[in-house]
């Protein structure tokens, strides 16, 4: 019940804005916090100092690596990149992929993680990609149900995942 409430008082304040990380203060810390905590066991050697510095190199650049942030009113809640390469036992799969997708916890099922989703496919259009890839060790349903279709399975680190392609919009 205690998530129920959380969820609705979550809800009366969403003030939903996405925009694209361009050096944010602040940001790359917490993106990579959250990120390392969640993927971090799928890539050896891989901590929050790397991904910060793998955020503060994109913070200029134009094409990809790009990476979207959602916002809550002034609170991050949320992020999502589009990189050219992903794990290096996919290198076989052109890119572009998405990756590092994020929505804190008290944020999800209010319909930010689906606007974050679309607004990096469109980002990721305009720069002439007809599709998109991603791999995921337990949300295939999910992408699935976001017109993902799954291509493979593949073992990354000892845990299989799902690798999946999206036609671009």
């Amino acid at each position: 019940r205690s998530a129920d409430a959380a969820a609705r008082r979550f809800q009366k304040t969403v003030k939903l804005r996405i925009e694209r990380w361009t050096g944010q203060a602040g940001v790359a810390e917490r993106l990579a916090a959250w990120h390392v905590r969640e993927w971090g066991h799928l890539f050896a050697g891989w901590n929050e100092q790397a991904a910060i510095g793998e955020f503060m190199a994109q913070a200029t650049i134009v094409g990809l690596p790009a990476t979207w942030l959602a916002f809550d009113g002034e609170v991050l809640i949320g992020s999502i990149s589009a990189l050219l390469e992903d794990a290096p036992e996919l290198n076989d799969i052109a890119g572009p992929w998405l990756d590092s997708f994020y929505i804190v916890p008290e944020a999800r099922g209010q319909g930010a993680a689906q606007a974050l989703m679309t607004t990096a496919a469109h980002g990721v259009a305009a720069l002439g990609y007809a599709e998109w890839f991603l791999f995921t060790p337990k949300h295939g349903e999910y992408y699935a149900r976001s017109g993902w279709q799954q291509l493979q399975q593949r073992t990354l680190h000892g845990e299989t995942v799902a690798v999946m392609a999206q036609q671009l919009p």
